[in-house]
């Protein structure tokens, strides 16, 4: 239920989420919370410090919304323990659950793009999103780091455990899943899931024969060529890059140009930051003083391109001040970069790169679908390793 809400209903999300939350209760006796390692805590303690900007705000229902929006974070330490009972198996079976929810809406979505074809590529070159049909209306940029996770984490399982029928649906699934992401063509799902894939494939190639490690580099190398060739909507979607590119650097009008007003918004978040750094604006007001800040700080976006920064450090600094957004910042470099050589540490490593790439392109934290998955990934990614080595 949890998985496919992800697609299909926020109510399922919600849901599902509260009753992994409650397994995790009642096995909460079962585990010493000390092996729960300190850094563990440090998504709870990141949503204590955007509640209590809640005294720096002025519009409390959005505040409050917010808030509930972001309470995966509060409770991580207890999927944690929700997931530490799972054998081989069961997370297998999660995964293809997984694999699978992120196939329909990309499949049908893949589907609605090619009837729609010549549509479609022109809206691309106007550096517009290719819809995602099926279910409650997810994001794009939001649905592509979720479809980055599922590839990634399809990857590592069929590098890593032992053979057998279920690996043929798993490989099914992976493939499908990583041929649709590059069609569907969201910049932010696509570099995060080669970075993820780039920590996997340097993480497991000590590990194979030369002639296996000769194949892969070169595969690594031909087939992002092989989508680009396959893929019109993948080329489209270069060539509008690279427009948006052009645009930033010769410093011309960036609305209407995807990448170019993602660079104003940072710039006008750094400058709210500048004038809030201790406390923020209060986690009601990010938007709020967002827009009201373009007017001064860069009129020359116009009203309906003034967005949120689309970078959750910058949002969070934004929110609740910047050791907040420090704070996150550190979550993920240690995580990803912590005792890599250690068994099962490695889809750890991998999941945290998708998932912190796309952090800085996309405010994760701030839409339900990807706030829960980034809380559960993680979660189930700590606990794939020896049961004796928690970290």
């Amino acid at each position: 239920m949890l998985a496919l809400g992800f697609t299909l209903s926020k109510a399922f999300i919600s849901i599902g989420f509260i009753g992994l939350c409650f397994v995790g209760l009642l096995q909460i006796n079962t585990i010493e919370i000390k092996k729960i390692q300190w850094v563990g805590f440090l998504l709870p303690l990141s949503f204590l410090i955007s509640a209590f900007s809640i005294i720096n705000t002025e519009h409390y229902p959005d505040a409050f919304n917010k808030l509930v929006l972001k309470l995966p974070l509060l409770f991580f330490p207890l999927l944690i323990i929700a997931f530490s009972k799972l054998n081989e198996k069961t997370r297998l079976m999660c995964v293809l659950v997984f694999l699978y929810a992120m196939y329909l809406p990309a499949v049908v979505s893949v589907y609605n793009y090619a009837i729609n074809k010549t549509l479609f590529d022109a809206l691309i070159l106007e550096s517009k999103p290719l819809p995602i049909e099926f279910g409650y209306g997810i994001y794009h940029i939001q649905f592509s780091v979720l479809l980055a996770i599922s590839v990634v984490l399809g990857t590592y399982y069929l590098l890593s455990f032992r053979k057998n029928v279920l690996h043929y649906v798993l490989l099914f699934l992976t493939i499908s899943n990583a041929i649709m992401i590059h069609v569907l063509s969201a910049r932010t799902g696509l570099l995060s899931m080669y970075l993820g894939l780039a920590v996997v494939f340097v993480l497991f190639i000590k590990d194979f024969p030369l002639k296996t490690k000769v194949a892969g580099i070169v595969m690594a190398f031909l087939l992002p060529v092989l989508f680009v060739f396959s893929s019109s909507s993948l080329r489209n979607r270069m060539q509008n890059t690279l427009k948006d590119l052009e645009v930033t650097t010769q410093q011309k009008d960036p609305n209407d140009h995807s990448f170019a007003m993602r660079i104003a918004a940072w710039q006008n978040a750094v400058d709210v930051i500048k004038k809030h750094p201790l406390l923020g604006v209060g986690i009601g007001d990010v938007e709020h003083e967002l827009k009201n800040n373009f007017a001064s700080f860069n009129p020359i976006i116009i009203e309906k391109n003034r967005k949120n920064p689309h970078n959750q450090f910058l949002e969070t600094m934004v929110e609740s001040g910047i050791l907040n957004g420090v704070l996150l910042l550190f979550f993920a470099i240690y995580i990803m970069f912590y005792k890599k050589k250690k068994e099962g540490l490695l889809l750890l490593s991998a999941l945290a790169v998708v998932l912190f790439s796309a952090s800085f392109f996309e405010s994760i934290l701030e839409r339900q679908a990807t706030v829960v998955a980034f809380s559960l990934v993680l979660a189930f990614a700590w606990q794939i390793q020896n049961k004796e080595k928690n970290i």
